[in-house]
């Protein structure tokens, strides 16, 4: 315990400095106020002094779960965790031992020492409790967790405790937002104190153990291998301002972002060297998350639910209104039929056009995609739609899709555009003129609701004059209700003109999305087609190895454990395959595949690791309880069995 009179630094159980033999006291991290040593909580504000410290660890040690000390401040941002997030932790607050696998998220303040020596400690300390304040929403928006708070730098987990598929793409982009917060503020700091503020932020993905989560929202972790430290060593080789991290994450977030490669660099505590990318920014077109890059395969085992997918979009080149609902678990190829049924439509309208010189009108097609973390975000999936009608990437700049709307509304409506245009570019949070700022300034929300749901019915209308138009909306599970509830009064729409709706969603009856598909099929009736996908079949999953691999003769051992794996789950298939493939047990030899070495069994890809625990985080308590249980009983076991084993537990 360092003394507060001579700054020396004495063994934890001294009552006396060593030094200069005044009594020790204990400085409260919360209100600064001094406690007798053995003092167990503040006599003044109550704080738990516990484990607290005076000292907290720099960026240059190695960081442990015993290192990473306890933060008042952490506790008064956890009271500001959106409510969504909380109840989340909340129903994972059981998770004692359980190994997560996570991307951690390390953000320091770059040269904080040097800066604080030339500002007033109290001056130092708002500078950076307003920064995490600033920064703190740019971890929440993503639904990741605050793990630790160390003086100048930031720890977060995405994973846990609560788990979602897609944890290393959210964290690179709470890694950019953090970034874009921290310039803003920096300007602010700038212009008051003189002084140039900058954080780096480093990401690595890899295993935690993860305690139970207490009623303040801290948890504990254990670390296992250097998870948490090789984070810390992308921050500390990050440049100032930027986003670094390791390729145990980019492997999950090339498809998404673009980067630049920094080759290797030599990582304190590591034996080999460790290759690093520099996130950019997001990409303009991300690609296929899922799939085998270099590898293809027809798809098989969909023939009927194509078929009756075309059938539909004939039935609105033949200008009726139609519905569709197509429902699967992750994995399943819902996407993929998508996909499939908009080059068989294409091609077969270019090829009438090609016998009879002039074919049918070519349907328009619209998509849009809801985010993961999206249902807090207002309207995103209209606007995702919108973007796609424009023709512009969400990723394109404000004067762009500015210009392409314009562009649209004028081509459409003519000199009544204005009558459109100001609702839609209010909805598309663009920059207006004058007049058309004041019309929508001087609406309520409700009748700002009102003008987006009449705007946007009379474009889809107008297109569809032109045109027969279908509109895709993909993982409605995770749509915003304020898209829900104007889709829902757009489907009548389907009785006036040639608009097919298609909704893709899991079969996760509890989402807001799921109301829309309550609402088409009360609101369609005859008009609307329901396709359930169900998994492949053994043949089919067979066919589907031998597509992906061109070879019949891979080991029958091999493809069983492959087929076992994945039971029937196309995307599941592919990431078995991809796993076999990274590990050398199928290698690509004189233009096929051989299978290199025997195994036994897999363990369950990492990229299936996120989704699987997303899922079951989703279950009740009792329910994950008893699946925990069983999973150490074994793959297959009677009911009786499971049964004894948790009146056992119970017992007990």
């Amino acid at each position: 315990m360092k003394c507060l009179i001579c700054q020396f630094e004495n063994a934890g159980d001294a009552k006396f400095c060593q030094n200069c033999g005044q009594p020790l006291q204990r400085k409260c991290p919360n209100c600064a106020t001094l406690n007798e040593t053995s003092a167990r909580f503040c006599k003044n504000c109550g704080f738990n002094l516990v484990g607290a410290s005076p000292t907290l660890p720099t960026s240059g040690q190695t960081l442990n779960s015993n290192s990473l000390v306890s933060d008042p401040r952490l506790a008064r941002l956890a009271a500001a965790t959106p409510a969504t997030l909380v109840e989340k932790m909340r129903a994972s607050a059981h998770l004692a031992g359980e190994r997560r696998n996570v991307t951690v998220l390390f953000a320091d303040v770059v040269g904080s020492t040097a800066l604080a020596e030339h500002l007033d400690p109290e001056d130092w300390t708002g500078i950076m409790n307003n920064a995490f304040e600033r920064l703190v929403p740019a971890i929440y928006k993503y639904e990741g967790t605050i793990a630790r708070l160390m003086g100048d730098a930031l720890l977060a987990f995405f994973g846990a405790p609560v788990a979602h598929e897609d944890d290393p793409i959210r964290a690179v982009y709470a890694g950019l937002d953090l970034v874009a917060a921290t310039r803003e503020y920096a300007s602010e700091v700038r212009e008051r104190f003189g002084i140039d503020f900058a954080v780096r932020v480093g990401l690595n993905t890899g295993p935690v153990v993860v305690g139970e989560v207490g009623s303040d929202l801290v948890y504990e972790y254990t670390a296992m291998g250097d998870a948490v430290n090789l984070a810390a060593r992308m921050q500390s080789a990050a440049r100032p301002m930027s986003v670094l991290l390791a390729e145990n994450t980019y492997r999950f977030i090339e498809p998404v972002f673009d980067v630049l490669d920094l080759g290797i660099i030599t990582v304190k505590g590591k034996n080999d060297p460790v290759k690093t990318y520099e996130v950019i920014t997001p990409k303009a077109q991300p690609g296929k998350i899922r799939g085998l890059a270099g590898l293809e395969s027809p798809m098989v085992g969909r023939e009927a639910e194509l078929a009756a997918l075309v059938q539909l979009s004939w039935a609105v080149h033949a200008g009726l209104g139609r519905a569709a609902i197509i429902v699967g678990e992750a994995g399943l190829g819902k996407s993929r039929l998508i996909e499939e049924w908009r080059t068989k439509v294409t091609d077969e309208e270019e090829k009438a056009q090609h016998v009879h010189g002039v074919g049918q009108e070519s349907l328009i097609w619209a998509e849009g995609h809801c985010l993961s973390y999206g249902q807090g975000l207002a309207y995103h999936l209209l606007i995702d739609v919108l973007h796609s009608i424009l023709g512009v990437p969400s990723t394109a700049s404000e004067p762009e899709t500015r210009a392409a709307l314009q562009k649209l509304t004028s081509e459409f409506f003519g000199p009544v555009h204005l009558e459109i245009y100001p609702y839609l570019g209010h909805l598309l949070s663009l920059q207006l003129d004058q007049f058309a700022d004041e019309r929508v300034q001087m609406l309520d929300p409700l009748s700002l609701q009102t003008q987006y749901l009449s705007a946007l019915r009379q474009l889809l209308s107008a297109m569809s004059k032109l045109h027969p138009l279908i509109l895709i909306l993909d993982d409605i599970h995770w749509a915003d209700p304020s898209s829900i509830e104007l889709l829902i009064k757009l489907l009548p729409l389907t009785f006036e003109a040639p608009v097919l709706f298609c909704c893709i969603a899991r079969p996760d009856r509890d989402s807001h999305g799921w109301r829309l598909v309550s609402s088409l099929r009360e609101t369609i009736g005859a008009g609307l087609t329901e396709i359930t996908l169900q998994a492949l079949s053994e043949e089919d999953s067979r066919q589907l190895i031998a597509n992906l691999l061109e070879i019949e003769e891979l080991p029958e051992k091999i493809r069983n454990i492959i087929l076992l794996k994945a039971e029937g789950n196309p995307f599941f298939v592919e990431e078995v395959i991809r796993m076999l493939i990274d590990r050398r047990v199928i290698l690509r030899k004189n233009g096929g595949w051989v299978a290199q070495k025997e195994i036994e069994t897999v363990d369950i890809p990492d990229n299936l690791q996120g989704l699987l625990l997303a899922r079951i985080d989703r279950l009740p308590e009792n329910v994950k309880r008893t699946l925990r249980i069983a999973s150490v009983i074994g793959r297959q076991f009677s009911v009786k069995v499971l049964e004894q084993v948790l009146y056992s537990q119970k017992i007990t």
